[in-house]
């Protein structure tokens, strides 16, 4: 049986603020067509943005108006209005695109939904457990320290994401899951695929990179896009890649701490 998959649309908080939103409100019956916009952002969301006309109907309008159950005339001022801000465009044949739809859509499966509830629960048991560390020895409070340390690092570590998605929908919904769907542009995201299609890194890299600029509290594209430049440079493609890199890493910093004798010393008994 296929998990089942949630989607979820997030409205930026300047959305009302808009000047094409205010405009199209400002227009008599402009509620109304705000409303169907909305409706038809949440139609597309599990197309990407598409819209299709199937010919069930004599034209897209009139489809588009029975699927969300609106007055035909209502929805053919809303389309023509969002054609002319560019909020509308043909992609192709019988098929239209809401451009804003990449940059406000979230999405999740079941599994990771009953993951980021029991998550949640954790956290909160964690937190409760921190509150109640007055009057205990400060040996219990650094075990609690390295429990919440312990956490995060859990968190950052993103699990693989499901191969029966596009590239764009996996980068998507990792973005989504990270709270960053009001962050990022339509074309950030595409910048992000690009590490993937153009650069070669493996979609983990990217949602690694997400998911550690989300632990920081980070939420700047040029932090996520300044982790992958250096993933580029170092020739880090998956993330088996990056954990080596990692090792090598803890490794040279431990050497730097060595003493230059004890290191002259070890090298005479090896040759010894």
């Amino acid at each position: 049986m296929a998990e089942k998959r949630y989607f979820w649309l997030k409205l930026q908080q300047d959305f009302f603020g808009r000047k094409e939103i205010k405009m199209l409100r400002r227009i008599a019956g402009g509620d109304t067509y705000t409303v169907i916009y909305l409706k038809m952002l949440l139609k597309s969301l599990q197309t990407d943005g598409k819209l299709y006309y199937e010919g069930i109907s004599n034209d897209f309008v009139e489809e588009i108006a029975l699927d969300i159950d609106e007055d035909y005339e209502n929805v053919s001022v809303t389309v023509n209005y969002l054609r002319s801000k560019g909020l509308l465009i043909d992609s192709g044949v019988d098929e239209v695109e809401l451009t804003s739809v990449k940059s406000l859509v979230g999405s999740e499966s079941s599994g990771a939904e009953r993951k980021r509830r029991q998550r949640e629960r954790e956290r909160t048991l964690i937190e409760t457990k921190r509150d109640n560390v007055t009057g205990q020895s400060r040996l219990g409070h650094v075990e609690l320290e390295k429990e919440i340390d312990i956490e995060k690092e859990q968190e950052v570590e993103t699990p693989a994401m499901p191969t029966d998605l596009s590239v764009r929908q996996q980068i998507m919904q990792t973005v989504g899951e990270n709270g960053f769907s009001d962050v990022l542009s339509p074309h950030q995201l595409e910048l992000l695929v690009d590490y993937v299609e153009g650069d070669g890194l493996s979609v983990d890299v990217i949602a690694k990179a997400i998911a550690y600029a989300s632990d920081k509290n980070i939420r700047k594209f040029n932090y996520i896009k300044a982790i992958l430049e250096a993933k580029v440079k170092q020739g880090i493609k998956t993330l088996a890649d990056w954990k080596v890199s990692e090792g090598k890493h803890q490794q040279k910093q431990v050497n730097d701490q060595v003493p230059d004798w004890m290191r002259e010393l070890n090298d005479e008994l090896e040759g010894n």
